[in-house]
């Protein structure tokens, strides 16, 4: 009955709650104006007709009426421009209260974190962590080393299998590649013989 262990309203549902209260208020101020309108309307007909009917008058009262309702009609506009602006102003609140709150919570988890951080101990894992970094480098620069070792024993070795060839066939890449070799192996010297082509089997052109 008075409220007790009602929940507190978040400024959110606040804003949310003066939004909806101002829109129904400038509905209210929009059927206001229409009905300004219609009389609006209604006066300028009676004036045309008063004057039209000479009633001098009536005319003057009939316009000063009108000069009223338009007056009413432009106080209606500022004051429905006015709702709009403590809306914006209501949804602005509560996003700020939004941020605020954010960076509240944000704080307090940015001091446990703090707190729960050990200096000494941040210190001791970048230190280890800079040993095994160098240790790793060091590794690799030996296993770079290796290689290129491994690479020049196989260089040798081919080397020696490519002067054997050469060797075998009476070239020597050690003089000039570029001479005849002085001996030559016999076998290579024994040529397949292009076949001969007799008189006879010549082809005669007319």
């Amino acid at each position: 009955m008075f409220g007790f262990g009602k929940p507190q309203k978040t400024p959110r549902e606040q804003a949310r709650e003066a939004k909806r209260e101002i829109a129904h208020g400038q509905r209210d101020l929009e059927r206001e104006k229409a009905a300004l309108e219609r009389q609006e309307k209604t006066l300028v007909l009676d004036i045309k007709r008063a004057a039209k009917d000479g009633n001098a008058a009536g005319t003057k009262i009939l316009a000063k009426q009108l000069v009223q309702v338009r007056q009413q009609k432009d106080k209606l506009s500022v004051m429905k421009a006015n709702l709009g602006g403590i809306a914006m102003q209501a949804s602005t609140m509560a996003a700020q209260h939004v941020v605020m709150a954010t960076m509240e919570k944000t704080t307090k988890t940015m001091v446990a974190a703090n707190k729960q951080m050990d200096m000494g101990r941040i210190q001791k894992t970048l230190m280890e962590f800079e040993k095994q970094s160098e240790m790793m480098n060091m590794k690799e620069e030996m296993l770079d080393d290796t290689l290129i070792d491994a690479f020049e024993d196989d260089d040798e070795e081919e080397n020696l299998v490519v002067d054997q060839v050469l060797a075998e066939i009476g070239l020597d890449l050690h003089t000039q590649l570029g001479e005849a070799p002085t001996t030559v192996d016999p076998m290579l010297l024994q040529l397949p013989e292009a076949p001969k082509h007799t008189a006879a089997s010549a082809p005669v052109r007319q």
